[in-house]
């Protein structure tokens, strides 16, 4: 059954000539940025602070990534997880500055932006162990936010991440290029890997 009945032919190598002219301008400029830029890894590569913020009401994420960045976070990375009303928050490292009071003056900002005031709280968990949480509270009271874990990422594990993905990738081009080697021929095996590559 046809749906529909096309019986004009698109010429699209009549084009070939410009859309390689295209696509080889675009390719030298991913590599001239790459090699004058760098890849902009993220804090789980080169280390640094990951918390998650539990709100009571979804926030607007727009407002906590511009009063951070005025607080002297410019890299910072703010994100939803799981649902609207968990906020990921990423600190890349700081020389000189402690990771803990990193984490703090990350959450004050964010609980003074909610027009809230940071208290801590101190409990008692299911295993006996005394735990003390900071909640962002509203002057009734009110409960805004709180800190649901905060994780220290060393640039050691971003470096075991980084040279394990680039071996990953590295093993599934020699696979790629072996099964279509055997599967058709070597030369196709080398045109599909630099496709893919490209």
């Amino acid at each position: 059954m046809e749906l529909f009945r096309i019986r004009k032919d698109v010429p699209f190598m009549k084009h070939a000539l410009v859309f390689n002219a295209i696509s080889a301008i675009t390719f030298l400029l991913a590599v001239f940025f790459i090699a004058f830029k760098g890849l902009h890894f993220s804090v789980e590569f080169t280390g640094g602070t990951v918390m998650e913020v539990a709100y009571q009401e979804a926030p607007q994420l727009e407002p906590i990534r511009d009063a951070l960045s005025k607080g002297g976070f410019p890299d910072i990375q703010v994100q939803t997880f799981g649902s609207s009303r968990d906020v990921m928050i990423r600190v890349p490292n700081r020389p000189g500055q402690k990771l803990a009071t990193l984490s703090n003056t990350v959450f004050e900002q964010t609980c003074k932006l909610a027009g809230g005031a940071v208290k801590t709280e101190s409990f008692v968990s299911d295993k006996g162990e005394q735990i003390s949480r900071q909640n962002c509270q509203s002057a009734q009271g009110a409960a805004i936010s709180s800190i649901k874990r905060v994780e220290f990422v060393g640039p050691q594990v971003g470096e075991e991440l980084a040279s394990d993905g680039g071996m990953a990738l590295l093993m599934v081009v020699i696979g790629i290029m072996i099964y279509l080697a055997f599967r058709f021929e070597w030369r196709f095996a080398v045109s599909a890997i630099i496709a893919n590559l490209h």
